[in-house]
């Protein structure tokens, strides 16, 4: 710190609007050192959390300013914009009261004029977290049916593609090399093979996983958990079932070796 009692930043984005690149931090310190700059102020340090949800009571730049504020080494916090503290209505107002009680003042940028001790300020503040609340929740709604429609049209969900498969545009098909890997664990599953010497097998053979690394139990079992998938290509997202018989892996004399162990 610059000073025993300083202005700070803290900026906030997740891991959806990383992947959206919508409102990133770069942008986020902008907008906080432009209001700063006008208000006659110096921001000496940024606390960042990235990937964070605004609904986690824990992450780790957050502690690290709330601890700051306890040992008095802060006197102010800018935000960028109200839902980058929180997008839920309790834990925002836990912090504004955990802040109040710190002498710890937040100016927020998008909100130029507040006052803390202005009760309309407040309950404006307070009527843009409800807001910030249901915006979460409509999103968090709309890519739920988003996924389930993917499904129910014989797509998967989206996100990481499971191993045995690999993207071609907008569709997911089989990755040849991965499904010789996928193959030889059922095979071996079906004759009663246990998982470590399943993984010891195919990484005597060179077939290792997708990051390059070895084999162990746990990622054996993870590729057996996925049988409908490899056997039927029937994939899940919650209680919504898809199906695309092009992602069957296995052969019908794979099937015939029985559950595998």
């Amino acid at each position: 710190m610059n000073s025993p009692r300083s202005v700070v930043g803290y900026c906030r984005v997740s891991t959806l609007e990383q992947k959206r690149k919508g409102y990133g931090i770069d942008i986020q310190i902008r907008d906080v050192t432009v209001f700063a700059e006008r208000q006659g102020l110096f921001v000496s340090r940024f606390y960042k959390d990235e990937a964070q949800s605004g609904v986690s009571e824990h992450r780790r730049a957050l502690s690290r300013l709330l601890r700051d504020c306890r040992h008095g080494r802060i006197a102010a916090v800018i935000l960028p914009s109200l839902d980058r503290l929180s997008r839920d209505v309790r834990i925002a107002e836990n912090l504004f009261h955990d802040f109040e009680q710190l002498e710890v003042q937040i100016l927020i940028a998008d909100m130029p004029t507040y006052n803390s001790r202005d009760r309309k300020d407040v309950m404006l503040r307070q009527i843009r977290e409800v807001i910030a609340e249901e915006n979460r929740k409509d999103i968090i709604e709309r890519l739920l049916k988003g996924r389930q429609e993917r499904i129910r049209r014989g797509l998967p969900a989206g996100g990481n593609v499971a191993y045995g498969y690999r993207r071609e545009g907008k569709r997911i098909v089989p990755d040849t090399l991965e499904s010789v890997a996928v193959r030889m664990i059922f095979e071996l599953a079906g004759q009663g093979t246990d998982r470590a010497s399943i993984a010891d097998a195919l990484n005597r053979r060179g077939l290792t996983r997708r990051n390059g690394r070895f084999w162990a139990q746990r990622q054996i079992a993870a590729i057996l958990s996925r049988c409908q998938l490899y056997r039927a290509g029937t994939f899940h997202y919650g209680a919504v079932e898809g199906r695309d018989s092009s992602l069957v892996l296995l052969r019908k004399e794979e099937h015939d070796h029985g559950q595998p162990t």
